[in-house]
């Protein structure tokens, strides 16, 4: 009783034993929650009947740790006793089954580390998420690259010097000489690669790692537009690589400062370095995928395509407003049509072989010089060509044998 007294009341879930005292003639109340269980009816029970398990997961009473039965005088004793029980009298079913203690199976030990891994690298994967939101993975760059060209076949070379930009950072160039290709691109068959050469340095670690310009391309087909793929570095922050449709008025992100693989991340998707020249390249990289969705399907890996380059400092990733490659506006009609990737090589035409023919034996020949064979076919004289010959002999015969007549005397 003593012991139930202290329990009559809990602050945490209010009134265990007191309110219900009397309410509920001949039934039994249940307390926390169906692991108490007592009658309704205060001093109906036995002394001793009652019982209480330690219970590891309990921290509302701190009586639950032994067993409870009343001594030889009237007075509560604790004993010891096993985990996993619940207090009850000694006729009454348990009411609710045993607590679940701590994980002690190799399997369950290995579910709760696995969880715990799950918390521990949650801060890890938005980090990531922040680098390449689209859960993107940035390729190895190539060690070579195709040098987009003009229909007729000339280098894409444009004039050093025409914008003006701090120290050229938004100026395509063709190298100090002027003779060097200005534009290029390549594919490893999933992922597609871009460069332009500029004639100063596109980097600037302090503004989200490149100048306040947009480096991009558009790409088209038959003539028209289709997407924009670009490098925007004009957030004194954050600069990204995007996929935009071709009016500019939607993009997906790709890769985001810090462009970097390092530590988990994937993100070095762009990068600016020396040209060996004197100059500099700056280079981005977008999976093919994500072109052909923001083109509609319109481009794949073999889809005859046109290419323009530029940089730009518009709010609109679509639009090239301060180089150009070539001109002082973007026009398709002078570039060469490509495929993003190159087709597989035509593999050659094999001729099965024939049987091997037999030359034939060399003719005879005399001193040395070779000579024809005999090919021709004897000719015979017609039974007609004899007939007519043997009247023609007879006739001369009998000619000459006519007897003369004899000449008279004038």
């Amino acid at each position: 009783m003593q012991v139930l007294s202290q329990l009559s009341y809990n602050p945490t879930i209010g009134p265990l034993i007191g309110a219900a005292i009397g309410r509920h003639p001949g039934r039994c109340c249940r307390l926390l929650g169906g692991r108490v269980r007592c009658p309704a009816i205060a001093g109906s029970h036995h002394p001793g009947s009652l019982r209480i398990a330690a219970d590891a997961y309990c921290s509302r009473v701190i009586a639950f740790g032994g067993e409870y039965s009343a001594g030889s005088r009237g007075q509560t004793k604790v004993t010891p006793w096993t985990t996993g029980r619940v207090i009850r009298a000694d006729d009454i079913a348990i009411h609710s089954r045993p607590m679940p203690g701590p994980p002690t199976s190799i399997r369950s030990r290995i579910g709760a580390l696995l969880v715990a891994a799950a918390f521990v690298c949650a801060p890890a994967s938005v980090v990531l998420a922040t680098d390449s939101p689209s859960g993107d993975h940035a390729a190895a760059w190539p060690s070579t690259w195709r040098a987009y060209l003009l229909s007729a076949g000339a280098k894409v070379s444009d004039v050093i010097g025409d914008v003006g930009c701090g120290q050229g950072y938004c100026d395509v160039s063709s190298g100090p000489s002027g003779t060097l290709n200005s534009v290029y691109f390549n594919s490893n068959g999933t992922t597609v690669f871009f460069r332009i050469r500029l004639a100063g340095d596109p980097r600037k670690a302090a503004a989200g790692g490149f100048q306040s310009t947009t480096y991009m391309l558009q790409i088209a087909v038959n003539g028209v537009s289709r997407v924009a793929v670009g490098l925007d570095g004009k957030n004194p922050q954050r600069d990204f690589v995007y996929v935009a449709n071709a009016d500019g008025t939607a993009h997906t992100e790709i890769y985001a400062t810090p462009f970097n693989n390092a530590g988990g991340e994937f993100s070095a998707g762009a990068r600016g370095l020396p040209d060996g020249n004197g100059q500099y390249f700056v280079d981005w990289q977008v999976p093919l995928s994500r072109i052909t969705q923001r083109s509609g399907g319109a481009i794949t890996a073999l889809t005859p395509v046109q290419l323009f380059f530029g940089t730009s400092q518009s709010a609109n990733l679509a639009v090239l407003n301060k180089d150009f490659m070539v001109g002082n506006a973007v026009s398709f009609g002078g570039g060469s049509i490509v495929t993003l990737v190159l087709p597989p090589p035509v593999a050659p035409v094999v001729v099965p072989p024939g049987p091997t023919p037999v030359p034939a034996a060399p003719a005879p020949s005399l001193n040395g010089l070779p000579t024809l064979p005999d090919a021709s076919v004897p000719i015979r004289p017609a039974p007609v060509d004899l007939a007519v010959a043997a009247i023609l002999v007879v006739a001369g015969f009998l000619v000459l044998i006519r007897p003369r007549r004899p000449r008279r005397p004038t």
